[in-house]
């Protein structure tokens, strides 16, 4: 193994991966593949949006940290979301209008436009329920959040900047386990309350903000990252299984987007452990192309073709569905994203490794 550097992991394919496990999960359950039980468990007990947000976490803490302003930072995120975004919306219209008869009402229809063009991407109106599973894209419900981590982020920064260095570990830890409690709270009510207000709350950033700030702890302690994570991934995978095993005995929720913390901390702990654990050759077969937001934000468009022309039952489908989905997520990073990215006042590839030692020592 090479010697240990910031720059030197697989986040990009970590990504990837995790998108992919997503499209598995839903292909299955909404094309009723069948696919085996014990396997689609397993599957389950590492759910990608969590790992989405650990990594969103540890990668835009670092790229704050990088920008010159924050105008320059908001910009770059704006690159970042919005292109790939907008240019699914419209292949989610041209879909739409190919595959269903569905009636668009003018006013409904500009309400759900301009939530899909801007923060609001979980709003879905009554005249588009009865389209494919009901929702267009229901995966969408993580850009509003990730949409708030970016903007809370640098308030996270600024608070602790003015704080002394005891002030600093103490107001860390109570912040950190208070979003654990809001995350508890939320996960019981959601549980036995599907309301409006309870179904809000789980597009803001309160019941997953913790999981946002191991990534964001772990950036700025990269030396914690060196001494316990760096080439141990086969004990992390080990003690989350294992934790994951016991915690189930008791009821724990261990599977899912809405893991219980302890089982969530230690999946974010297995996520970056597992970008510091494999050479650096691995992302390499990326070629340095990001099609996991493509992955992501593409594939329940073409899973609500076949449901709409009630196509299910094999697993063709999710063949077909993984390759149309690549093909998508491939032809809108190479003519959207890339050159939106391009726009950039830094790339943070190509930024040279730099002191974490500097962060909140004084």
């Amino acid at each position: 193994m090479t010697s240990f550097s910031f720059r030197n992991n697989i986040l990009d394919l970590i990504r990837l991966i995790a998108a992919l496990q997503v499209v598995v999960v839903h292909s299955n359950n909404h094309l009723k593949l069948n696919i085996d039980e014990s396997f689609m468990s397993l599957l389950e007990r590492f759910p990608g949006v969590p790992i989405f947000f650990v990594v969103s976490g540890f990668l835009i803490s670092a790229s704050y940290e990088r920008s010159n302003s924050l105008f320059q930072y908001y910009q770059n995120r704006v690159l970042r979301i919005f292109p790939g975004l907008w240019f699914c919306f419209v292949i989610s219209l041209v879909t739409i209008l190919i595959f269903s008869s569905v009636e668009f009402e003018l006013i409904a229809s500009l309400k759900w436009g301009v939530a899909q063009l801007t923060m609001a991407q979980f709003y879905n109106p009554d005249f588009l329920r009865t389209y494919g599973v009901g929702v267009v894209n229901g995966s969408l419900w993580t850009i509003p959040v990730e949409l708030q981590f970016y903007i809370i982020l640098p308030v996270i920064y600024w608070f602790f900047r003015f704080s002394s260095k005891s002030l600093y570990f103490a107001g860390s830890l109570i912040v950190f386990l208070l979003f654990i409690a809001l995350s508890l709270v939320f996960f019981e009510f959601k549980a036995n309350n599907e309301t409006l207000l309870v179904k809000l709350v789980g597009v803001t950033v309160f019941p997953y903000l913790y999981m946002f700030l191991v990534g964001v702890f772990l950036q700025r302690r990269i030396n914690v990252i060196e001494k316990y994570l760096y080439g141990k991934f086969y004990f992390w995978l080990a003690l989350y299984l294992i934790s994951s095993y016991l915690l189930g005995l008791f009821n724990f929720t261990v599977q899912g987007n809405y893991l219980n913390p302890i089982s969530a901390i230690l999946l974010s702990l297995l996520t970056i452990s597992a970008a510091y654990s494999f050479p650096k050759s691995y992302s390499t077969l990326l070629k340095g192309n990001d099609i996991s937001y493509g992955v992501y934000i593409y594939h329940m468009l073409v899973i609500n073709i076949f449901v709409e022309q009630n196509l299910s039952g094999s697993l063709i489908y999710l063949a077909i569905t993984l390759a149309c989905t690549i093909a998508l997520a491939s032809f809108s990073w190479l003519m959207i994203e890339k050159k939106a990215l391009s726009f950039k006042h830094y790339s943070l590839r190509k930024t040279i490794d730099t002191s974490h030692t500097k962060l909140e020592s004084s």
